[in-house]
């Protein structure tokens, strides 16, 4: 404001320099008086304070600013000329820094001061002029002076000062440590199933019998990958290990089928070209208090196998049914085998409602001679679009876009016989029993011929379609590139694949295969099925590894919408 006063002399020259009483009628000369010698700067004075009159002085201890009469301390409504108070060295002494004084007027409503001229002793009686009487009550000059921090109380104004432990609760907030999960991007090499292939056909997992650690490494493998996309394991029954779900693998004395190389070993699959398996073909499991629909089928799978190797029957001990114990001595044990199992929780109002995807996990592997069948198309493939499903998936379900929970299930002992899908639904998971199944969706040799086909069966064991045969051709169309052919042509492996199992307990199945050798429909298996030449160049060598990576769009395009569908009750 001092450059805006019409008087030729600076503001800066002391108030002595000035009359008062010749500028005592013009507001802007005021302006003059209250800028000298002090660093105030100009919003901290108004126009008002236009003459300062001589006062009486009030109080002893302010001689030079106080002389200024009251009555004009009350037509300014912010009384400045009290920082000129500063501009005396009597004053000040009791407060060895002045600059508080000017920080002061700092505050944007220096009320106090302007209600210090309503009383003639504005000092003593007045007790809002909080900045004068902080001054002597505290020894310290902290409010004067608000960098020291030798009060507590400021710091929270200064955050950079950690004296105060109570902003360590801060990071307390971080048992939200949920916030790992995002942490997991989808990432390229994750979202392909080509990936995920190139490690389960490799010969260090020497064709992931059941069982074997090949087997085992590849479960591991698994519950690695669905623990980093934030997925749980469901299997509360496995306290030491809820990702997975074990059970011992038997078979019955004698040879039940005629090895590859005309032996039977303890590990040796039947040589069979008819694609899949009937329901304990080569194996079963055994375990006290297990079902008697199931015990009554491995009875006359004992007598079957019996009858066909003209070997006696063992009769029941009571009754027409041999008990758990009867047939386990009548059975050779071969190790235990696993389901991995892992759930993306859903979070719509039908979240305790699961959708089960599912593919096994297991192949043959080794022959007699020591060749290691890798099974890259049976079936690393399935099992890999599986796994590369889980990033895309986990991204919905953040988003909220997920209804319905996802139950993803690898499956062991397939190969033996459908063992490890039979053996989930005599077991079913606290929770997830086949009241909460909304569909099932198994997929199965997914890898080879071109990438314009695919085979599939939608129907139910009376070959009427189920509510996936609208899914399939909607999630096709959803595609940049839809399968040129969905062929129907496969009901006759509708029992001779995992969803079968499923399908018995009245559940709608979805199976996803590759296709047979007639691009229209119809024809043969690829010829290296069941055999060492099933290898990842192959997969490779049809379609470049678009074929897996096509099946999972697809796929992942029919569980959002089964996931979010709405049924007729609704």
């Amino acid at each position: 404001m001092a450059s805006k006063i019409s008087d030729p002399p600076r503001p800066l020259p002391t108030a002595t320099t000035r009359t008062p009483a010749a500028k005592a009628p013009q507001p802007s000369e005021t302006n003059k008086v209250k800028t000298p010698d002090l660093k105030w700067n100009k919003d901290c004075f108004e126009p008002g304070n236009a003459q300062p009159l001589p006062l009486p002085k009030p109080p002893v201890s302010l001689p030079l600013p106080l002389p200024k009469p009251p009555s004009q301390l009350p037509t300014d409504p912010k009384p400045l000329p009290l920082p000129q108070l500063p501009t005396d060295p009597k004053p000040l002494p009791t407060d060895p820094k002045p600059l508080p004084l000017p920080q002061l007027p700092t505050d944007p409503k220096p009320l106090p001061l302007p209600q210090l001229p309503t009383d003639p002793k504005p000092l003593p009686t007045d007790p809002k002029p909080l900045p004068l009487p902080q001054l002597p009550t505290d020894p310290k000059p902290l409010p004067t002076d608000p960098q020291l921090p030798t009060d507590p109380k400021p710091l929270p104004t200064d955050p950079q000062l950690p004296t105060d432990p109570k902003p360590l609760p801060l990071p307390e907030p971080g048992p939200v440590e949920p916030t790992p999960e995002p942490k997991p991007e989808p990432s390229i090499t994750d979202s392909d199933p080509m990936t995920h292939i190139a490690y389960l056909a490799s010969d260090e997992l020497q064709g992931r019998d059941s069982p074997s650690a090949g087997l085992d490494a590849a479960s591991a493998y698994v519950q690695a990958h669905v623990e980093k996309y934030g997925l749980v394991g469901p299997n509360s029954n496995n306290a030491e290990n809820p990702f997975q779900q074990k059970f011992d693998v038997f078979s019955f004395v004698g040879k039940p089928e005629t090895s590859a190389t005309g032996d039977a070993g303890e590990h040796d699959h039947a040589a069979h070209k008819e694609f899949g398996h009937q329901l304990f073909q080569e194996g079963f499991y055994l375990e006290d208090g297990m079902p008697r629909e199931t015990l009554e089928m491995l009875n006359k799978k004992y007598e079957s196998t019996m009858k066909a190797e003209g070997q006696p029957l063992a009769p029941a001990r009571s009754g027409d049914l041999r008990s758990v114990e009867e047939l386990r001595a009548l059975a050779t044990a071969s190790g235990q085998a696993v389901n991995t199992m892992a759930l993306l929780p859903g979070t719509g109002p039908h979240k305790d409602e699961v959708i089960v995807v599912m593919a096994h996990l297991d192949h043959v592997g080794t022959d007699r001679r020591g060749n290691v069948h890798n099974g890259a198309d049976d079936n690393a493939s399935g099992s890999a679009v599986l796994m590369a499903a889980v990033p895309e998936l986990a991204e919905a379900q953040k988003r909220g876009e997920l209804d319905r929970s996802i139950l993803f299930i690898w499956t062991g002992a397939e190969e033996k016989g459908l063992v490890g899908s039979q053996y989930f639904v005599d077991h079913p998971i606290p929770g997830l029993s086949t009241e909460q199944i909304s569909g099932v969706v198994n997929v199965d040799m997914v890898g080879r011929w071109d990438d314009q086909r695919l085979s599939v069966v939608d129907t139910d064991r009376r070959g009427q379609a189920n509510y996936f045969r609208d899914v399939v051709d909607q999630a096709n169309a959803q595609l940049a590139d839809p399968f040129d052919r969905i062929n129907r042509d496969i009901n006759v492996y509708r029992d001779r694949q995992d969803g079968a199992v499923f399908g018995r307990k009245g559940e709608d199945v979805l199976f996803l295969f590759e296709g047979l050798s007639n691009p229209k429909g119809g024809g043969d298996l690829i010829p290296e099925y069941h055999e060492p030449e099933d290898d990842i160049d192959l997969i490779l060598r049809d379609n470049g590894g678009e074929k897996p990576r096509r099946v999972k769009d697809l796929m992942v395009n029919v569980i959002e919408l089964a996931a979010n569908r709405t049924t007729a009750k609704e």
